[in-house]
């Protein structure tokens, strides 16, 4: 099980989009306005506040910067994986 699931469930219906950020991170920020603009909701963890920055690291250790994106439970990677994911490259 993710850890986030402990926290936000497993409501899966239609597609969520959840962040793991901390205070301070730009492309945090980034990334919850380019979802904003998208007209996505989104749930958010911040490390310190709401998950403690070594349940993150046991969890995602392959994850080295922030944020962590994940897409209907699934890791994503981070703001440039969901920059490709909302804005696909037109097919030719």
């Amino acid at each position: 099980m993710d850890i986030t699931d402990e926290i936000w469930g497993t409501d899966l219906d239609k597609p969520t989009f959840r962040l793991i950020t901390r205070e301070n991170c730009a492309y945090c920020t980034k990334a919850k306005s380019l979802l904003e603009d998208h007209g996505h909701d989104f749930e958010e963890l911040e490390i310190g506040v709401d998950i403690e920055r070594n349940d993150v690291l046991e969890q995602y250790p392959t994850q080295t910067m922030l944020p962590i994106v994940l897409i209907n439970g699934e890791l994503k990677g981070g703001y440039v994986d969901l920059l490709d994911y909302l804005n696909p490259p037109l097919e030719t």
